[in-house]
């Protein structure tokens, strides 16, 4: 983590893929974790991933209409302690 923020090294450290979705349109994709590194570097805040993948004539609409691009199991992805009993935490 950099300053508090979730990167995309970190979500590296424990996944290949990452996958992305709009919740307001069919658009979903997924992402080789690998390949946003080289483009953006290991340090570029996942808070600003969506804007910067968004390719969607929606993402400049009316703030209720506007793209809204997520990562579905980055929570999971990122939870030290999913799977694990308080005394292997």
């Amino acid at each position: 983590m950099t300053n508090g923020a979730v990167t995309l090294g970190d979500v590296a450290a424990r996944a290949s893929h990452l996958s992305v979705e709009c919740s307001r349109c069919d658009r979903r994709g997924r992402y080789q974790l690998a390949r946003l590194i080289t483009a953006l570097g290991p340090d570029f805040r996942m808070t600003d991933l969506g804007a910067e993948l968004a390719n969607c004539p929606r993402r400049t609409a009316a703030v209720h209409e506007r793209c809204d691009v997520y990562f579905p199991g980055l929570i999971a992805t990122m939870d030290d302690d999913a799977g694990c009993s308080p005394a292997e935490a």
